[in-house]
């Protein structure tokens, strides 16, 4: 399980899929999951249910039918009584060839879902303001992807690659934040100064 986490956060640093990304795909993940072992489950209930009339019990009432099952894939496994008969094996590939048919009918579905949900994505994704990396690349140009994480204590925001190293990129506009204060404060000072020999100048 962990492994396929790990699988999922390249997988997300890789392509820069944002955070809300990320949850969206392991909801997905996990969904699936769920929705796979439900079907072992079932799968389960209906194998018991099958070994509940011993398969030397079964057989066929005639030669036509199990002629007809065997041109259909279908064994004596397959049916849950113990006589067999052409009527039964016929119903039982009805119900097979509407079994697909649903399937077939619901991956339509399914995949049609999933390209709206994906149609509306990319229209959300152009609204979206894109905020530009705020790093530098090896070549001392300015990075140019997307600035999708904001770190703990930072101004801006950063790509995956440069977000670890995010201060070496701040470093420079905070201590000319702190020079200006700096200066800001010695011009109050003088002021304050001038104010005061003023005031003196006055009541003498």
């Amino acid at each position: 399980m962990s492994s396929k986490m790990s699988e999922i956060d390249e997988f997300v640093k890789e392509y820069e899929i944002p955070e809300e990304g990320r949850i969206r795909m392991i909801e997905i993940f996990n969904k699936t999951l769920l929705e796979i072992s439900h079907e072992i489950m079932e799968k389960g209930k209906s194998e018991r249910v099958k070994n509940e009339i011993d398969i030397s019990e079964k057989r066929y009432k005639s030669r036509k039918a199990e002629e007809y099952a065997e041109e259909h894939g279908l064994s004596l496994e397959d049916f849950e009584i113990k006589e067999v008969s052409k009527k039964d094996v016929e119903m039982k590939v009805r119900e097979m060839a509407k079994e697909k048919k649903e399937y077939g009918n619901n991956e339509i579905k399914r995949r049609e879902t999933k390209r709206i949900e994906t149609k509306e994505k990319k229209k959300g994704d152009i609204k979206r303001e894109k905020v530009i990396c705020s790093g530098i690349n090896k070549k001392g140009e300015a990075c140019k992807s997307t600035g999708t994480i904001q770190p703990d204590g930072a101004k801006k925001k950063y790509c995956f690659r440069h977000a670890e190293d995010f201060k070496l990129f701040e470093c420079d506009s905070d201590s000319s934040d702190e020079e200006n204060e700096e200066e800001n404060e010695e011009e109050n000072k003088e002021e304050n100064k001038e104010e005061n020999k003023e005031e003196n100048d006055e009541e003498t």
